[in-house]
């Protein structure tokens, strides 16, 4: 079955998420990624990721659409070690909750290189 969003919740493969407002912002089970700490760490990453690439001016301003693709790619694969939690999340089988959490192009594109 594949995810499911009704009402408040958001239901995927070993994680639930609560949904309070406009922004999904609460996890409440995640048996493949780890803990919601786990995954609130890997969101952090991601968001730091974004905002740097947004001062490269490899993203556009709003942080949805590739500027400089190599960039992305570069800013991806030279620094593992600043993308560890969102890597093991992915890994984990976690992808749609983190892009349910971020969402966008730039956010899709970076989960993509680090689940290859």
């Amino acid at each position: 079955m594949g995810d499911v969003f009704s009402g408040d919740k958001f239901t995927g493969q070993g994680y639930t998420v609560n949904k309070a407002g406009r922004d999904i912002n609460q996890v409440v089970s995640s048996h493949q990624a780890g803990s919601a700490a786990q995954l609130d760490a890997a969101v952090g990453e991601l968001r730091t990721l974004i905002a740097q690439l947004i001062r490269d001016r490899a993203v556009t301003p709003d942080g949805e659409v590739v500027a400089d693709p190599a960039a992305v790619i570069a800013a991806v694969r030279d620094n593992p070690s600043r993308l560890q939690e969102l890597g093991a999340a992915v890994a984990g089988g976690a992808k749609d909750a983190v892009l349910s959490i971020v969402q966008g192009g730039v956010a899709a594109m970076v989960v993509a290189l680090l689940g290859r």
